[in-house]
């Protein structure tokens, strides 16, 4: 694989572990900020807002910008924003931080698949995009724990510290090793409506937001479901966590390889199947470490397996807006963070904790469904009517 698609997956664990790094480091900041650990948590509702509503809108805004110059600049945007992090006197400052971060990081993950599946010949391009979604589960996985350790080291400023000279440096490799690419046409509003107005397109980025919501109705609450199931330990919890997060990076490879290898309409469907079993088995593999461990391993893999495959369906589905695609694809990852959360809490305040696992499931069944209707409505894999929408995915 180009090496160029090692830098591109590098700045995007960077800028992804800026996201729930506060997590690990949510005590140090409402101690030192003299607020409530609550109101910290609200930094990382904020972002995903910000990122979810903003990236289609940067995106468009910046459509005449040279794709590496506007991959800098919101890498350099990044980095002063965790230099704005670092600095904050008042959670005030903080959160307008996270708002600056949170815009120039939905910028680089877009830019970053974008430019990675250009790099790359046809044959190549689930595996490039699977790459940059290695970097994210890696930024979830590694991320944290690293900035926590940091943290806990030198300060919670340090772990933004920290990250700011990463981004800095991934910024001087972008601009030393990545070709130039020319900026993308500004497509009439009008016209991207009509793109959104196929059904194809639509049901598309609807397997992503179900996928999600059905993935955190119970991932949300996973701590409470392995201890009401399994009585394990806080040290438990996070060695399973652990494997759960090796397996999300080998799946972004898994799901990329796959694309290329069987097609996007094959991959999303057995991928998103398998995601789904994984979710269902849950409750019957918490009876033991022995099952639950492999089962986890899977249900992460194939969590994150179906993305390269979606995302590369859209680039070929809607080659003419694959930024803006690419762009409201990110979104809707988010927004199904959000509603599988709000749909986990519901269920877990009126069932037991089994239940998450049951509704999960079917949500992501649910995915199935609409990738299907994706994938295979009408006559072939795009409709003639919609010039924008050219080349069989599959």
């Amino acid at each position: 694989m180009d090496k160029r698609i090692f830098i591109l997956a590098l700045a995007s664990f960077v800028v992804g572990s800026v996201e729930l790094v506060i997590a690990g480091i949510m005590d140090m900041i409402a101690q030192d900020l003299h607020v409530s650990v609550g109101v910290v948590g609200q930094l990382v509702s904020v972002y995903s807002l910000v990122f979810a509503l903003g990236s289609p809108i940067l995106i468009t805004l910046t459509a005449k910008v040279e794709r590496r110059k506007l991959l800098v600049i919101a890498m350099l945007v990044f980095t002063a924003g965790n230099i704005m992090s670092m600095l904050s006197p008042n959670f005030t400052v903080l959160l307008l931080s996270r708002i600056i971060l949170a815009a120039s990081c939905s910028i680089v993950v877009v830019l970053a698949i974008t430019l990675a599946s250009g790099i790359v010949t046809p044959e190549a391009k689930g595996r490039a995009i699977g790459l940059i979604f290695m970097g994210i589960s890696a930024a979830l996985v590694l991320g944290v724990p690293l900035g926590t350790l940091i943290g806990e080291a030198w300060g919670w400023r340090a772990t933004f510290a920290f990250i700011g000279v990463l981004s800095f440096v991934v910024t001087i490799c972008i601009m030393k090793f990545l070709p130039q690419a020319a900026s993308t046409p500004r497509i009439p509003m009008q016209e991207q409506l009509r793109s959104m107005g196929n059904s194809k397109v639509v049901f598309a980025h609807l397997v992503s937001i179900l996928q999600m919501t059905g993935q955190f109705t119970i991932y949300a609450y996973i701590t409470p479901f392995l201890q009401t199931m399994l009585n394990l330990s806080v040290g438990q919890i996070s060695f399973v966590l652990l494997v759960y997060g090796l397996a999300g990076i080998a799946g972004g490879w898994i799901g990329g390889w796959a694309s290329d290898r069987f097609g996007t309409a094959r991959t999303m469907i057995v991928t998103l199947l398998l995601h789904a079993i994984a979710i269902l088995l849950l409750p019957w593999a918490a009876a033991s470490m022995m099952r639950l461990l492999p089962v986890v391993i899977v249900w992460c893999a194939f969590n994150m397996a179906p993305s390269p495959a979606i995302q590369s369906y859209l680039v070929r589905l809607a080659p003419k807006s694959a930024d803006i695609q690419l762009s409201l694809n990110t979104s809707a990852l988010h927004l199904g963070v959000a509603a599988g959360s709000a749909v986990g809490g519901v269920v877990i305040s009126r069932y037991e904790v089994t239940a998450n696992a049951w509704i999960g499931g079917l949500v992501v069944i649910l995915a199935i469904v609409s990738s299907i209707v994706s994938l295979y409505r009408g006559r072939g894999v795009y409709s003639k009517k919609d010039s924008s929408l050219q080349e069989n995915p599959s």
